[in-house]
C-alpha cells in the first residue's frame, strides 16, 4: 500500500510506472539492464532507480559484475502498489498516477493497434477496451467490486506463481471506476 506523499510522488512519474512494469517477471535488475529495455540511458534512469529506492518501493536484492565494477540488482518490494486516496487528501498525486497509467495504456493500445499479431476475438483475445456508463444499485455495485477484487486476486497469483514460457501473452489491464457527477438523466 503507497501511503506516504513520497511513495505517491513516486510512481506519478511515468517513467517510474514504467521502470516498475519491467518487473513482470519477477526477476531483479541492473540500472542498465532497465535502461536497455527502455531503449534510456542508464544515467538518465539512475536518479529514478534512486527516487523509488528512497520511497520504499524498489530494494537493493544483490549485486552482479558488469565489466570491470558491480552493479547493483533491484526489485519492487511488491508485485502489485494500491493508492488509497484519503477523503480529506488532495486528489492531485491520485490523479496525476491514474492519468499517468492511462496514458502508458495509450500508447500501449495504440502499438498493440498497429501489431499484426494482436488477437482481436476469441479465447486468446488479448486486446479490449471499453467505458460503459451506467446506472448501478447498490446490489450491483457490491457484485460489480466483488468481481474486480476477483480480476485483481487472478492477476496477482498468477503474477506471483505463474512459470514463464514462450506461449505466454504480456498482457497490460488498466480500470477505473469512479462515480459520475452531475450526469443524471433530465426527465
Amino acid at each position: 500500500m503507497l501511503r506516504t506523499d513520497e511513495q505517491k510522488k513516486a510512481v506519478a512519474s511515468p517513467l517510474r510506472l514504467e521502470l516498475l512494469s519491467l518487473f513482470i517477471d519477477r526477476k531483479a535488475l541492473s540500472v542498465a539492464q532497465m535502461a536497455e529495455r527502455m531503449g534510456r540511458s542508464a544515467t538518465g534512469i539512475h536518479y529514478h532507480v534512486r527516487v523509488l529506492e528512497n520511497a520504499g518501493i524498489l530494494r537493493r536484492v544483490g549485486r552482479q559484475r558488469s565489466g570491470r565494477r558491480p552493479e547493483a540488482l533491484y526489485i519492487p518490494v511488491a508485485d502489485v502498489f494500491k493508492m488509497e486516496q484519503e477523503r480529506d487528501a488532495p486528489a492531485d498525486d491520485a490523479v496525476k498516477t491514474l492519468s499517468t497509467a492511462f496514458r502508458m495504456a495509450e500508447r500501449d493500445m495504440r502499438a498493440a493497434l498497429n501489431d499484426p499479431g494482436t488477437k482481436r476475438s476469441g479465447p486468446y483475445r488479448n486486446i479490449f477496451g471499453a467505458r460503459i456508463p451506467c446506472r448501478l444499485s447498490k446490489k450491483d455495485l457490491a457484485e460489480l467490486n466483488r468481481l474486480l477484487r476477483e480480476i485483481e486476486k487472478m492477476l496477482s497469483t498468477v503474477h506471483k506463481t505463474h512459470e514463464p514460457s514462450k506461449d505466454d501473452a504480456f498482457v497490460s489491464l488498466t480500470v477505473a471506476l469512479m462515480p459520475l457527477r452531475n450526469r443524471e438523466a433530465q426527465a
